[in-house]
Order: C-alpha cells, then structure tokens, then sequence
C-alpha cells in the first residue's frame, strides 16, 4: 500500500504518504512554507523505540504520536517535517487538530486493510 494525501493547513500543502512493507510502515508528513525533516520517531506495539528531534526543531510531538498509535498495529516509523513562518500556539493548536484527524483516517483504513487481510 502506497498513498499520498496532500491537505491544505493553514493556507499551506501539507503532504501526508504512506508506504507499506511487507513487515512495517513508513509515514511521511511535511509541508507547510518548508517542507523538511525535522523528527523521526520508531514505534513497536505501541511503544516509542526511539525518538530524534533535530536541534530547532519540534516535530517529535507529531512524530511521537502518529508512530505509537500506528504501531499498535503495523510497526514502524513516522518522520515529519512542517514549518510555518511565525506561527501562533493558537495555529500549532489547528495543525495538530488536523493531523489527529488524518491520523485517525489512516488508522480506520489500517484496520480495514487487516481485518480483510490485506498489507
């Protein structure tokens, strides 16, 4: 399984892919005015393996929780990257609202996939 949804945050693209292996997962998400890698994080059954967060960077809190919860059923890591010039906490608050729902998307679409015993 391969996807790539692109979503609009705050008047910016936000690029969410997915690529499935055979054993895992891999998920991708960066935007915003820079679109980079500022965090990666690993996850097995629920449980951050490791976690790195780039010097000026605060991505580990999306990393964190999209590779735990996903990990509960595909193990894997999460990596991200999204910067908004001068953004606001109240702005932060809305990227994060958003990307629990996405998050929240893609865990239906990964329990579909198993229960009809799909990779």
């Amino acid at each position: 399984m391969y996807r790539c949804n692109e979503i609009v945050i705050l008047n910016r693209r936000v690029a969410i892919a997915v690529y499935r292996t055979k054993e895992g997962i891999n998920v991708l998400i960066e935007g915003g005015d820079k679109g980079h890698i500022g965090a990666v994080a690993v996850a097995r059954g629920g449980e951050i393996v490791e976690s790195v967060c780039f010097p000026g960077h605060r991505e580990d809190i999306v990393c964190e929780s999209w590779a735990k919860e996903i990990s509960g059923l595909v193990p894997g890591p999460a990596v991200a990257g999204i910067h908004y010039d001068g953004i606001t906490k109240e702005q932060i608050e809305e990227v994060m609202e958003v990307l629990t729902a996405q998050r929240k998307v893609l865990m239906e679409e990964l329990r579909r996939n198993q229960e009809q015993g799909l990779k």
